[in-house]
């Protein structure tokens, strides 16, 4: 874990276990372990007594109903919007998971499609997946995101091939590639905001 990511990590416990006990849990473990941590490993560290054992055990529960959550009729005016919606749904993931969003003329989430599923750092995906859904919808423009598990959200040179794929398929159907999101637990990488699209 970087510094940066375990200060954010240390940053987002605290209010819940304190700033002593977040410390001691981020450095022994990331901040996506907490998902499958058990109590006896808990209760050993220093600083997590039973209750704020508990408070950590409580948020693979809390992470579940916020994945299930639908974003449909959410508005986005910014990929810090996007963002905020799916970190929680994307970033803690263990592997790659591809989504498309698409959206009306005023940017409001008409629908989210979960189209592939991959392994630790790949995904494969065909553009013709990507605007699938669109046509479904007649969606004026799309949005896509997906994860990277290691917590580095900087595209690869295939993330990048991938975005050129889906932008040329888009602009041949008339539909508008807004933009896509490369979410981590706690940070992204946005192409359009790289003037990458």
């Amino acid at each position: 874990m970087t510094r940066m990511h375990q200060r954010s990590g240390i940053r987002n416990l605290t209010p819940i276990i304190g700033c002593k006990a977040a410390e001691e849990v981020l450095r022994h473990h990331e901040l996506k372990d907490l998902l499958t941590l058990d109590r006896k490993t808990l209760l050993e560290m220093k600083h997590i007594g039973p209750r704020r054992a508990e408070a950590l055990l409580s948020l693979p529960k809390i992470f579940r109903q916020l994945a299930s959550a639908p974003m449909e009729g959410s508005s986005i005016s910014c990929s810090g919007d996007v963002y905020r919606l799916f970190e929680a749904r994307l970033g803690i993931l263990a592997k790659e998971h591809f989504m498309v969003l698409t959206l009306n003329s005023r940017n409001i989430i008409l629908s989210e499609d979960l189209c592939a599923v991959g392994s630790v750092n790949t995904v494969h995906i065909h553009p013709s997946e990507v605007l699938r859904q669109a046509v479904i919808d007649t969606a004026p423009s799309i949005l896509c995101l997906h994860n990277h598990p290691s917590g580095d959200p900087s595209p690869s040179p295939e993330d990048r091939k991938l975005t050129d794929r889906i932008a040329s398929a888009a602009a041949l159907m008339g539909i508008r590639f807004l933009d896509h999101i490369i979410v981590t637990a706690g940070a992204y990488y946005s192409f359009s905001d790289a003037g990458e699209l």
